[in-house]
């Protein structure tokens, strides 16, 4: 049986979601009028059976992720995942650029500088220990520009990616083999 990418993903959530709901209970509670071997026998035999199912499952997602895997490397998916992993981490260092004002002009910043030497020290900025200098971003109104400029680009490419690789999981399948098979439906999984 062949299924899809997307498919497989949705297979794998579903394994993992009856193997968390299988109750494994090590120990039972007996009372006087209970035969003490056959409820232990009872509760031994339930108990395997439980972690057979878990192993069975177990097998079925590991096998599944392995053949996930080998197609995510063959169909390029992981190529794409790779670009866009980079794509938001470049837009996350952009970002920061893109949200400062632009520097604060020069003749202001001179102004400003010249005053604070002008200063006698008898103000209150000295009394209160300021530092005697300004403040202002290194970039210019055009960095800012280039950086938001950039930061629409790569979402444009990201967006390109996604499709490719929606497409791709969409078109990609996988062969399940026997056994595998056999486990999800008697889970109903499938």
């Amino acid at each position: 049986m062949n299924i899809t990418l997307r498919k497989a993903n949705a297979i794998q959530n579903n394994i993992n979601d009856v193997v968390k709901s299988i109750k494994i209970e090590t120990s039972i509670n007996i009372n006087e009028f209970q035969d003490v071997e056959a409820e232990i026998k009872k509760a031994n035999n339930e108990l395997f059976y439980a972690d057979a199912r878990r192993q069975k499952l177990t097998l079925a997602l590991y096998n599944i992720r392995g053949l996930v895997a080998q197609a995510n490397a063959s169909s390029g998916i992981d190529l794409a995942l790779t670009k866009a992993a980079f794509i938001d981490k470049r837009i996350a260092q952009l970002e920061t650029l893109a949200q400062l004002d632009e520097h604060t002009s020069v003749e202001v910043l001179k102004g400003k500088l010249r005053k604070i030497a002008e200063d006698k020290g008898d103000n209150r900025r000295s009394i209160y220990g300021y530092n005697d200098h300004v403040t202002t971003t290194v970039v210019s109104k055009e960095q800012v520009n280039q950086a938001k400029s950039e930061i629409q680009t790569l979402k444009k490419q990201k967006q390109k990616l996604n499709d490719e690789v929606l497409e791709l999981n969409i078109k990609t399948e996988i062969p399940l083999s026997e056994d595998v098979v056999e486990t999800l439906q008697a889970e109903g999984i499938i």
